[in-house]
């Protein structure tokens, strides 16, 4: 007999996704980062359900329940996102046993409002049932221009790697946490990377209304992830670390640990999204690019197949192979399998 943890996440889904039936409403079909349907209205409907991670932060003593809350929202809006979404409304579905505290329940559902109005989305409800372990569990709709959406579809060679948003805050916080003996010393940036998680709303907004986006996919599960999605039919990508856009605090670990800066762009938890452009919009993309807003152009596809890192010194590298898997290894256990494979120094 299989289990699930003998096949994963990853190659379960990829055997039962083909068999399902796709109805005629179901626009995109299945495999992509949100789900959009065509109901009849002037826009077309994206709908998104996804288990909240339970927060690493509440493991290492720095956080509040209602860091789960706000994780619940960050990753449905991450993903409506990534799929050309205007991100509407949110629901909570809360499953906790029966000694588990009221108070910690009541945080993290208004973790969830408190996440809705930073979203600029509304909360409009949700369950609460009893269960074994606790679970918290997010949905999530938007709306989408007809004719505008995108999802995971692969590139070609010639096509540009985008990046919304900054790489590296939530492992290089990690890293710099166990360099320092305690918690009382910690300073805020360290923390907020942990506790106060964000989509990238306005990046997104410009990303649906360029209208030159062909593919995005969500960073929940790591850039090693998306861009193997992106390369599916053979394309590969040599990324130069200084186009990577790190965080600051990526730098700074950088520095102290003696690790190289692109490693940690390959970890999980920056709520970042990676897309694709077409050769023949690159420009204009570009050039409509509003100032402040956090997009940056990270590398170009090529068709060697390869997925390789050149840092700063010209030197060619595999990037880690780090991948948030559930059944298989998953960030949110903490268990520094993702900090020990970044923070190699070689």
């Amino acid at each position: 007999m299989t289990s699930m943890s003998d096949l994963g996440e990853k190659a379960f889904l990829r055997s039962l996704l083909p068999s399902l039936k796709v109805d005629p409403s179901f626009v995109n079909g299945f495999g992509h980062d949100a789900s959009i349907l065509d109901i009849g209205l002037e826009q077309l409907l994206a709908c998104k359900i996804d288990r909240a991670p339970f927060p690493v932060a509440i493991g290492r003593g720095v956080g509040c329940y209602r860091v789960w809350g706000r994780l619940a929202v960050a990753a449905n809006v991450s993903d409506l996102l990534a799929v050309g979404a205007e991100p509407r409304a949110m629901m909570l579905s809360l499953v906790v046993p029966g000694n588990f505290e009221a108070d910690a329940a009541r945080e993290i559902v208004m973790g969830c409002e408190e996440s809705c109005i930073s979203h600029r989305i509304a909360f409009v409800g949700g369950d609460t049932k009893e269960g074994t372990s606790p679970q918290v569990v997010g949905a999530a709709w938007g709306t989408v221009i007809r004719g505008a959406g995108f999802g995971r579809e692969a590139a070609k060679p010639g096509d540009f790697l985008f990046i919304a948003g900054r790489l590296g805050a939530f492992a290089s916080s990690l890293a710099l946490m166990d360099s320092q003996d305690g918690v009382s010393g910690y300073p805020k940036s360290w923390i907020d990377a942990l506790v106060s998680p964000m989509a990238r709303i306005n990046e997104g907004r410009y990303m649906r209304e360029s209208c030159k986006v062909v593919a995005a996919c969500d960073l929940s599960d790591g850039l090693a992830d998306a861009i193997r999605i992106f390369c599916a039919d053979g394309a590969g990508i040599t990324l130069s670390e200084p186009n990577l856009p790190m965080n600051p605090l990526a730098k700074t670990a950088s520095e102290k640990l003696r690790v190289p800066l692109w490693r940690f762009a390959f970890g999980v938890g920056d709520w970042a999204i990676a897309f694709v452009v077409r050769e023949s919009d690159v420009e204009t993309f570009r050039a409509g690019i509003p100032d402040g807003m956090e997009l940056t152009q990270a590398g170009r596809f090529d068709g060697s197949g390869d997925i390789l890192v050149k840092d700063r010194a010209g030197r060619i590298q595999k990037p880690p192979e780090l991948i948030n898997e559930h059944f298989r290894r998953r960030a949110e256990d903490d268990d520094n399998h993702y900090l020990r494979a970044l923070t190699r120094k070689r």
